[in-house]
């Protein structure tokens, strides 16, 4: 295969332990704010790429008694989703592994889909958005949120960060995904035949020196250990030397006094 062609379908960030803690902070109150609005009690939802499940336990609680399926293609976060939500108690949700192009529900089963950063992800978005309104019923929304690297500002600037964000941006691609998906939602919901499309979006900021810390710490990890680097490697995008440089540069921006880091998340609800 070329160096310059994309590969088959590769979920770009993996699951090592510091992509999945990060993921498992996630909740329905921040990541799907801007979908709880349109969801009701008695609702049945489906969350396409649930990943852990800390947002579909969220949207769980928002829709009971109304029955929430969380659904995966990683097996062992599925497994994962099945344990948090047993020790959290929740009845009215279930984790199954499926596929966003091959969600194995019937026409017309759902009165909402949910789906979060998933498309960034996958080669072929309108597909997995032509699934969703398939099994959504009449009048049901589809509220999907992405995030657009291209809105990212860092500071202080670093060389090496701005390595960091051409690494990722050629990893994404060569992994079938577009780093900069926020800004085709609602293109990518008009080609999925949803009308009455609604967007939205939110910016993340870090605000003091515990998150940004935090963060730092998370992307030198994933950077070293997740499929990051390894598809990094693999792909020859960037050197061992320079993958160590990359985490330690997230390393110093998050323990300096005056670090920033901000990036837009884009959010679409379609209607059916």
């Amino acid at each position: 295969m070329p160096a310059n062609q994309p590969k088959a379908e590769t979920y770009t960030h993996g699951y090592h332990a510091s992509v999945i803690a990060q993921h498992s902070a996630r909740t329905a109150s921040e990541s799907a704010a801007f979908l709880l609005p349109r969801l009701k009690p008695g609702m049945r939802l489906l969350d396409m790429g649930c990943g852990p499940g800390s947002i579909t336990i969220g949207l769980a609680e928002t829709v009971a008694p109304g029955d929430v399926v969380g659904m995966d293609i990683g097996d062992t976060l599925i497994k994962q989703a099945r344990e948090s939500a047993m020790q959290r108690g929740f009845q009215n949700v279930q984790f199954e592994v499926g596929s966003v192009y091959e969600p194995p529900f019937p026409d017309n089963s759902f009165d909402a889909v949910y789906m979060h950063q998933v498309l960034q992800h996958i080669s072929k978005p309108i597909d997995a958005v032509r699934q969703a309104r398939r099994v959504l019923k009449p009048g049901g929304p589809f509220g999907v949120r992405e995030v657009d690297w291209g809105s990212a500002v860092f500071w202080p600037r670093s060389p090496m960060l701005d390595k960091w964000k051409e690494v990722y941006y050629e990893i994404a691609r060569r992994n079938g995904g577009d780093a900069e998906a926020g800004r085709h939602v609602r293109s990518w919901l008009h080609a999925a035949g949803f009308t009455d499309v609604v967007m939205s979006s939110s910016t993340w900021v870090f605000p003091g020196r515990e998150t940004t810390a935090a963060y730092g710490e998370s992307w030198a990890q994933r950077t070293l250990h997740s499929n990051i680097g390894v598809n990094a490697l693999e792909y020859g995008i960037a050197s061992k030397d320079e993958l160590a440089g990359i985490a330690e540069a997230w390393m110093e921006w998050g323990r300096h006094p005056d670090a920033f880091f901000t990036f837009t998340h884009v959010a679409g609800i379609g209607t059916k």
